[in-house]
C-alpha cells in the first residue's frame, strides 16, 4: 500500500510539473494559431524571427542559473533565498552587453527598446524557475502561467483587426508584466533579511552549467537560425509552428526526471542504467503518439500542409529525447559538464558545415534532417563515452 501511495504521489508531482511546463509553451502554440488562422501568416513569420533571436539573449542572460541553483540548493537548503538573490543580482550585469547588442545590431526593425524591455521582464520571470522546481510549487506556476496565457489571448483577440508587430510586442510585454507581478507576490514574500550584493564569483561558478547549455541550445536550434536566413517569411512562420510542437515533445522528455533532480544526483549507477534503458524503449511509443498528435493539430486545426517525409523526420527526432535528458543529468551528476559542451561542440561543428547546404537546397526537409542528425549525434556520443568510463 505504501508503494502504491508513493507511486501515485510521484505521478502527481510529475503530472503537475508537466502541466506547468506545457502551459508556457502552449502560449506560443495558441498565439501562433490565432495569428495564422485569423490574421496573417506573414505577421507570425515576422514575430517568429524576433522570437528566435530574443531567445538567444535570454539563454545568455540565464547563464545556466537553473541547473546551477538546483544543485546549490540541494547542498545548502537553509540559505536558498540568499543564494537565489545573489545569483539574480550577479546575472543582472549581463543586461548591459545585451542592451548594447540589441541597440547596435540591425535585426530588430527599429523596435529595439520595446524588445529589450520584453527581454528584461522575461529574464526576471525565468529566474523564478529554480525556486518553483526546488519547492515543487507547480500548482502555483500553473495558475500564474494560465493567467498569463488568458491575458495574452484575450488582448490579441481584442486587438485582432489592428494587430501589427509593435502592438503584438506591447501585448506580450503587458502579459509578461502581469506574470512578473504575480510571481513576485507569491514567491518573494518570505525573502527577509536578504543582503543585496554583487558577487562576480556567482557567474564564474555558473560557467560549467552555462557552457553546455549554450552549446546544446545552439546545437538544437541551428536549423532555426539558418531558417531566418534562407526561409521566406511565410516559410519561417510555417516552420516555427512545426517547431512549437517539437518543443512540446522535448518538454515532455523532462517531466519524469526534473521534479526529482535532487534525488537523481544521489542515485546509483545501476539504477540510472535501468532507467535509461526503460526510457529509450518508452521513447518509441511516445514518438508515435506525439507524431499523430502533431499531424492532427497542424493539418486539421492550423490547416498547414507538411509532407509524410517531414512527419517521419519528426518521429525519428523524438525517439531519443528521454534518453538524452537522462544522459545529460548523469554527466551533471559526475560533474562532467564540460564533456557535454565538448561533445556538443563537435556536433555543432558538423551541423554548421552541412546545415548550410541542407537548408539552402532542401529547405524545410533539410532543416528537419539537420535537427535529427544533431539529436542522434549527441545522444550516441554521450552514451558511448559514459559507458566507456564505467
Amino acid at each position: 500500500m505504501n508503494n502504491i501511495n508513493k507511486l501515485l504521489n510521484r505521478l502527481k508531482v510529475i503530472s503537475l510539473f508537466g502541466i506547468s511546463q506545457v502551459v508556457s509553451v502552449l502560449a506560443i502554440v495558441l498565439l501562433s494559431l490565432i495569428i495564422v488562422r485569423f490574421h496573417s501568416v506573414e505577421l507570425w513569420g515576422e514575430y517568429a524571427e524576433i522570437l528566435i533571436w530574443t531567445n538567444v539573449f535570454l539563454l545568455f542572460l540565464s547563464f545556466g542559473n537553473n541547473d546551477y541553483l538546483l544543485k546549490l540548493f540541494s547542498k545548502n537548503p537553509s540559505n536558498i533565498n540568499q543564494q537565489w538573490t545573489n545569483n539574480l543580482i550577479s546575472r543582472s550585469i549581463l543586461l548591459v552587453p545585451s542592451l548594447l547588442l540589441i541597440l547596435f545590431i540591425p535585426i530588430f526593425n527599429h523596435l529595439e527598446l520595446i524588445i529589450f524591455i520584453v527581454i528584461l521582464v522575461q529574464f526576471l520571470n525565468q529566474s523564478f524557475k529554480s525556486l518553483i522546481v526546488y519547492h515543487r510549487r507547480f500548482t502555483l506556476n500553473i495558475c500564474i502561467e494560465s493567467s498569463y496565457l488568458l491575458t495574452l489571448i484575450l488582448l490579441v483577440f481584442y486587438n485582432l483587426e489592428s494587430l501589427n508587430l509593435k502592438l503584438l510586442l506591447e501585448i506580450i510585454l503587458l502579459s509578461q508584466g502581469l506574470k512578473l507581478l504575480l510571481f513576485s507576490i507569491a514567491l518573494l514574500k518570505d525573502f527577509k533579511h536578504i543582503k543585496f550584493q554583487f558577487q562576480l564569483l556567482e557567474l564564474k561558478k555558473s560557467i560549467p552549467f552555462f557552457i553546455p547549455l549554450a552549446v546544446g541550445t545552439f546545437r538544437s536550434k541551428i536549423d532555426a537560425y539558418y531558417g531566418t536566413h534562407f526561409f521566406s517569411v511565410s516559410q519561417l512562420s510555417k516552420y516555427q509552428v512545426f517547431l512549437s510542437f517539437l518543443a512540446l515533445s522535448q518538454m515532455a522528455s523532462t517531466f519524469a526526471i526534473t521534479p526529482y533532480l535532487k534525488n537523481y544526483y544521489r542515485s546509483s549507477n545501476t539504477a540510472i542504467k535501468k532507467t535509461q534503458k526503460k526510457f529509450f524503449v518508452f521513447g518509441w511509443g511516445f514518438a508515435v503518439v506525439a507524431t499523430v498528435f502533431m499531424y492532427v493539430a497542424i493539418s486539421k486545426i492550423y490547416h498547414l500542409d507538411f509532407t509524410f517525409q517531414q512527419y517521419g523526420l519528426a518521429f525519428l527526432f523524438m525517439i531519443p529525447l528521454f534518453l538524452h535528458v537522462l544522459l545529460v543529468s548523469e554527466y551533471y551528476k559526475r560533474d562532467q559538464q564540460y564533456k557535454i559542451a565538448f561533445f556538443a561542440s563537435i556536433v555543432v561543428f558538423f551541423q554548421i558545415i552541412i546545415g548550410y547546404f541542407l537548408i539552402k537546397y532542401w529547405n524545410i526537409n533539410g532543416a528537419l534532417l539537420l535537427k535529427l542528425l544533431g539529436q542522434w549525434g549527441i545522444v550516441i556520443i554521450l552514451w558511448f563515452w559514459i559507458k566507456k568510463q564505467k
